[in-house]
């Protein structure tokens, strides 16, 4: 599920499977409005996780969520310096 047959993070997958990125992607233009949603989205998730777990459990996801964010801006980078 997290992982592709190769053992490495299936992101790629895991977009292409949430509705809200194929519906912000159906027009392959993202607005303003679209990111305000998603933005809305998600922090109204970080609330369901702070309500729904215990400090333990919150401190891991929220580790998890900042890695991963440090993931996704370090390919963008590593993308933006290879066209140089």
């Amino acid at each position: 599920m997290i992982f592709n047959q190769q053992g490495l993070l299936d992101i790629d997958r895991m977009l292409a499977d949430v509705p809200s990125f194929q519906q912000i992607m159906a027009d392959r233009v993202v607005t303003d409005d679209e990111l305000h949603r998603q933005s809305d989205k998600v922090i109204g998730l970080l609330h369901q996780v702070e309500d729904r777990f215990n400090d333990e459990d919150k401190s891991l996801i929220m580790q998890l969520f900042a890695e991963t964010n440090v993931l996704s801006a370090i390919y963008r980078y590593y993308e933006l310096q290879n066209l140089e």
